[in-house]
């Protein structure tokens, strides 16, 4: 049903199409175009319609699909991933390699590395591990005899294949790479090596030898780097060898030039003038202590004191021993004093005692001063000859001052030159003793296991596959059919060609006892109705208007229906259920087929009553199930022509307005019966029958032209939808 008139009361419903029916009759243009635009729901309409290009499609590349999944050769693919660790290995101190990686470099370190993978020198490694040049899936010559006559009647009549212009192993490898992804997830340092063949044994080992061959290629990448290093700072080593010799030539001509002599890596005038001065000053120390030595034994000349107060300069065992005997004479007159008094014998005679030995204590006192004295002149002796050898080295060295200067820069050139040369000599050794030692930081966390399960071809998702790119290619082929030739898709559609509005929708299979198709008739009827009456001007032999009978009362509603192309027998089941309703509510109903191609010619009908032949109630029938009656063609065997003049027309439809409530003319496919325009031009409305789905909208188009030409733009559409 159309959802554009809804069901309202009856006074409502006539004064609402009347408003809508309004725009489409005012400016109309004479033609329309194509309408190449179309709904979501159109889309699907098109599908349907079209199923059979769709569904033989989709079998199509389904079967395809099914077949290639059944003769295609199995592929296998093994997988081997290596842990790829920016960070080397500290192996030794100043390692060769870096042993670390900037935080942002890490990625494109191992990203580098897999291209490495790919690569010709590990590829090429791997096939010559594996074999591959002498495998026939990889290039090789075919060894069966059929496989050989195949390839030599190929030869023969397409040229020289790829194995004869081609080395056997360069095939091998483009064929490996095609064979070969080498993969790596984001954020990680493991890198996948996928490796697909035509069994699973296969295909292991050639994922294993290529994770082999790059652990091989980057350690012998890494040694001959190393050995590369090393002999280039060998070759190096010689030219520093040469120039650490020649400075040290050049130091030891100018030191005998200049009389610079060395010992022990200081010239000899700097170190007699440091010697000198060294023992000058311990001269200096020895004539000071002498002196005050001999002060302090003429100070103690002749003073009574006891031994322990001596000076320590004339401390000796002789004033020890004196000092001692000194002492016990003392201590002995005292005890005598004591006992014999002052002038006894003994006092005289220990009194003479002490005396000698304060004489000898004397003497030796004496003899110390005096060596004292000498002490002090020697001191002074040596001091002199040192200062005056000192004064001679003083000028020697200031004569040597100019060329210490030149002999100090020499002495640099010599030791940077030498320590270049202790440099590159160590580091020498280093690379040479690192190229025996692999410091890289990869390793095989996963050998590659022969697989269980094909790779290719996935049966079910080459099934898939081909069931939805045929569907997707039948739905596209049936959406170009489409455009090529587009039908009549919806009412809204329809609306749009006709610049009309649809009036009612039936379902397919319209029928005069079907409740729904009577509902939509009914609508149809009543908006036709309520439009009112098209009033034409006077005719030139001055007949009343259309509407209006001779006798003055208003004239039945006559109504053209006309349809597109192909589509003659929904219009007639369509006339049937609009004839059916009007007479089941009680009008006269009248149809007419004016169809010069209709299944009633050769009967008398309408034909006969325009050229006079007959009454109209001669070849009126009724039907009894309906009670509509029914005009025939006619005979269309002698000629028409005239027979459409378009005053009989009026006198015609002025004759059965009078007699009739609702006349409805069946025009057929009004494209091909362009003489039925003074009928067409002579009726009230015209209403045009189309099929969603079927009706060519190129159809519509020369019928909206034709029915232009005539003078009778069309009012309405009766649209025939499976949707309905």
């Amino acid at each position: 049903m159309n959802h554009q008139w809804p069901s309202v009361r009856p006074a409502e419903r006539d004064a609402g199409r009347a408003a809508v029916l309004m725009p489409y009759v005012a400016d109309r243009p004479e033609t329309v175009g194509k309408d190449t635009a179309a709904d979501i729901g159109d889309l699907w309409r098109i599908v349907v319609r079209r199923r059979w290009i769709v569904l033989a499609t989709t079998a199509a590349f389904t079967v395809a699909a099914l077949v290639y999944g059944l003769l295609a050769t199995p592929l296998y693919s093994a997988n081997s991933q290596l842990l790829i660790d920016p960070r080397n290995r500290q192996v030794v101190n100043h390692d060769l390699n870096e042993s670390a990686a900037a935080a942002d470099g890490g990625v494109t370190i191992v990203e580098s590395q897999v291209r490495v993978i790919e690569s010709d020198a590990v590829l090429l490694r791997a096939i010559a591990e594996v074999g591959l040049e002498d495998d026939p899936e990889f290039g090789a010559p075919a060894a069966g005899l059929v496989q050989r006559t195949v390839q030599s009647l190929k030869d023969t009549l397409l040229g020289p294949s790829e194995p004869t212009l081609r080395n056997h192993k360069t095939l091998a490898l483009q064929k490996l790479r095609r064979k070969l992804a080498v993969k790596r997830a984001d954020k990680v340092f493991v890198v996948d090596i996928v490796v697909t063949a035509s069994t699973p044994d296969k295909a292991a080992d050639i994922a294993n030898a290529i994770a082999r061959a790059y652990l091989a290629d980057q350690a012998e990448a890494r040694s001959n780097g190393a050995k590369r290093a090393a002999g280039e700072l060998r070759d190096r080593l010689e030219g520093l060898r040469a120039d650490v010799g020649a400075a040290e030539r050049r130091l030891e001509a100018f030191k005998a030039a200049n009389g610079l002599i060395s010992s022990s890596g200081r010239l000899v005038s700097e170190q007699q003038l440091t010697d000198s001065n060294a023992r000058l000053v311990a001269a200096r120390d020895r004539t000071a202590e002498a002196k005050s030595k001999l002060q302090n034994i003429a100070t103690a000349r002749g003073a009574a004191f006891d031994t322990s107060t001596l000076p320590e300069a004339i401390r000796s065992p002789t004033v020890e021993r004196l000092r001692a005997q000194y002492a016990e004479l003392a201590a002995k007159e005292g005890d005598l004093r004591t006992q014999l008094g002052q002038r006894h014998p003994y006092m005289a005679a220990i009194r003479t005692q002490m005396g000698d030995v304060k004489r000898l204590i004397d003497a030796e006192l004496a003899r110390i001063t005096k060596a004292a004295e000498i002490d002090v002149q020697r001191a002074r002796a040596a001091e002199r000859l040192l200062m005056d050898n000192l004064e001679t080295l003083r000028g020697e060295s200031v004569q040597t001052s100019k060329a210490a200067v030149q002999l100090r820069e020499l002495e640099r050139t010599v030791q940077a030159s030498r320590s270049v040369y202790d440099t590159y000599l160590v580091r020498s050794r280093e690379i040479a003793e690192q190229a025996t030692i692999d410091t890289a930081n990869t390793r095989v966390i996963s050998w590659g296991l022969p697989p269980e399960e094909r790779s290719w071809p996935l049966r079910g998702f080459l099934l898939a596959a081909g069931f939805v790119g045929g569907l997707g290619v039948g739905v596209g082929v049936a959406m170009v059919s489409e455009y090529r030739r587009p039908t009549l898709l919806s009412a809204r559609q329809f609306e749009r060609l006709l610049k009309a509005p649809v009036l009612a929708t039936f379902p397919p299979a319209p029928a005069s006892d079907s409740a729904a198709c009577q509902k939509e008739a009914t609508v149809a009827l009543d908006t036709l109705r309520s439009h009112g009456r098209v009033q034409t001007s006077v005719n030139p032999k001055g007949m009343t208007p259309r509407s209006i009978g001779q006798n003055g009362m208003e004239r039945a509603l006559i109504v053209a229906v006309a349809a597109g192309g192909g589509d003659g027998a929904a219009q007639k089941a369509v006339i049937e259920v609009l004839s059916a309703t009007a007479a089941a509510q009680g009008d006269r109903v009248l149809t007419i087929e004016a169809d010069l191609g209709g299944r009633s010619r050769g009967r008398s009908g309408l034909l006969d009553v325009l050229r006079g032949e007959k009454g109209l109630y001669t070849v009126v029938s009724t039907d009894a199930a309906t009670g509509a009656c029914w005009l025939g063609i006619g005979n269309g065997n002698r000629a028409t022509r005239g027979t459409f003049d378009r005053a009989k027309v009026e006198a015609f439809l002025n004759e059965v307005g009078e007699r009739f409530d609702l006349v409805l003319i069946d025009c057929g496919i009004l494209s091909s019966n362009t003489r039925l325009g003074a009928v067409v031009g002579a009726a009230d409305r015209l209403v045009v029958v189309a099929r969603a789905g079927r009706t060519l909208q190129a159809d519509l188009v020369d019928l909206d032209r034709v029915a232009a030409a005539m003078g009778r733009p069309a009012f309405g559409a009766l649209l025939i939808d499976d949707r309905a």
